[in-house]
Order: structure tokens, then sequence, then C-alpha cells
């Protein structure tokens, strides 16, 4: 009998990954497999779990909670490590909706009963972590680095003000993107290195991104992110128009490395994860995950 070690970080969804225990159960007995739930307790500790489930016997690694602790899994996990089966519980769940993730365990039972998995891409930094979405130097990750200081759990509502907030302090110019053979665009006052079209919610910002391509999209801007600036860029994601956008540029690459002049934040998966400079590398089909029916 195949195990799975389901991973839940118990605050995650307002406590709701606690109440989809007996879901979870159900789920493993319909399956046919075995289940074992393990909450994690700290920042960090999902990562841990991941990385001892396959020389405790695991198979597979579900992933209950936001998008930093799916992160946190397949960082423990590694590339091309066990397949994963995220269930989404935080409020961008990104990840998630690329995966076609879903809360409804039932839509897992065929694939878990057959093991049908599939594939796609990872990226990683110099620094060895993984990321499966993007990383964004700027503006992003001046908001990001914003709800790091926050303590506590961020509502919807609580967005407006930080972003707003971050706009003042995001009057970045010299953002350097480097490819290989020699693609460089810059400078800029953003870059997004991304392996996914979709951005958040209805925004994709790399709408022609194919998670599986073994390339990365990267998108630079070339105005400063004013408010007026904002709202002119969103609305082109909204209706996947990007490319329209005059300060927009895109390149494709397997490599890539963001510099700058100045002291710019970035975000991994929607995390704060330090300043520039950052190198990074596409893996392809790195990452083997559960697609619901």
């Amino acid at each position: 009998m195949r195990r799975l070690l389901a991973i839940a970080n118990p605050i995650s969804g307002r406590g709701h990954s606690l109440r989809l225990v007996p879901r979870i159960e159900q789920l493993a007995v319909r399956a046919g497999i075995e289940i074992k739930i393990s909450l994690t307790e700290r920042a960090g500790h999902g990562r841990e779990l991941a990385a001892a489930a396959a020389g405790q016997g695991f198979d597979g690694v579900m992933a209950v909670g936001g998008d930093g602790t799916i992160n946190e899994v397949i960082n423990g996990l590694g590339p091309h490590g066990l397949p994963l089966l995220v269930v989404p519980q935080g409020t961008g769940n990104v990840l998630a909706k690329e995966l076609k993730a879903t809360r409804k365990l039932d839509r897992y039972v065929r694939a878990l009963g057959e093991w049908r998995t599939r594939k796609r891409d990872l990226g990683q930094l110099s620094t060895g972590r993984l990321f499966a979405c993007f990383v964004g130097a700027g503006f992003d990750g001046q908001c990001t680095k914003a709800f790091a200081e926050r303590k506590g759990s961020i509502r919807m509502v609580q967005y407006v003000p930080i972003m707003w907030n971050a706009i003042r302090h995001s009057d970045f110019s010299s953002v350097v993107v480097n490819g290989e053979d020699g693609k460089t665009s810059g400078p800029s006052s953003y870059a997004l290195v991304s392996i996914t079209p979709e951005y958040g919610g209805p925004i994709a910002l790399t709408g022609k991104a194919i998670a599986d391509d073994g390339r990365f999209d990267v998108l630079t801007i070339h105005e400063r992110i004013s408010p007026i600036t904002l709202l002119k860029l969103v609305g082109y994601a909204f209706v996947r128009r990007m490319g329209r956008a005059a300060s927009a540029r895109f390149m494709r690459c397997t490599e890539v490395e963001i510099s700058a002049d100045e002291e710019v934040p970035i975000q991994v998966d929607g995390d704060f994860a330090g300043y520039l400079p950052v190198r990074a590398k596409v893996l392809p089909n790195a990452l083997r995950y559960f697609q619901p029916d």
C-alpha cells in the first residue's frame, strides 16, 4: 500500500486545515492508500517534514496550507523528489490555482488510486532555494517586505494600504536583467522572472508563459511605478495584454541574473526573500504533482 504524508499548517485558512483532517482520512480509505497527518509547529517545519518523508518510507506528500507552506514543502522535497498533492488554504494560492488544486478532496480519489502524476518546471536560486511560480524585484518585493514586518495574519482588506505605502517606497530605477547568450534588459524599475502565466487572481503579467517549456518568461517595466502606472499595468494584465504596455519588455531564458545599483527587495513565490542581486536557473519538469479530476 502506498503511503502519503499530509503536512498541514494548522493556522492556514483561519484554522480550516484542522477541520479537513476527517476528510483526509476518508480520502485515504477511498483511494486505497495510507495517509499520515503531521501539523507544522513553526516556520520552516514544513520543509523539515518533507525532507524526511522519503527516508521514512512515504511515496508522496500532501501540502495543506497557503503559498508559504507549499513553498516550504517543495523545498523540502527537492527537485525531482516525491510527488506533491496541494490542498490550498491560504490567501493567494498562486501555485494551487496553476495546478488546478482544490479543497474538494474527493476529486483526488482517482489520481491517488491510480498514482497518476503530471510534471512542471521549477526554478532554483543560486542559494539552492526552489520556487514554483516567480521571483519579483522591486514593487512586489517592497510589498512582501512590508507584509513580513507585520505580525499575525494579513486580511484582504489590509492589502490596499500596504500596497499604497509600498508604492511610495518603490522608486527604483537601476534594475538590470541578464540572461544567457547576451540577453539583457535594463535599467528598469521592476523585473519579474516567471514560470507561470498567472501572477495572482485574474492578473496575468506573463500571460504567454508555459509552466513545462523549460524556460523563464521575464518581464521588465521601464517607467517609475506610480499609482497611475500601477493602475494602467493592472488593467493590461487583467485583460492579458501586458505586451501592449509601452514600458513593458519581455525575454525568455533558462538562466537569469538580476542586479541593481540600489537596495531593491525581492519576493520569491510571494515571500520576502532579501535583496538583489539574485541568480536563478530553470529545472525542467522537476516537480511531480497530482491533479484532481
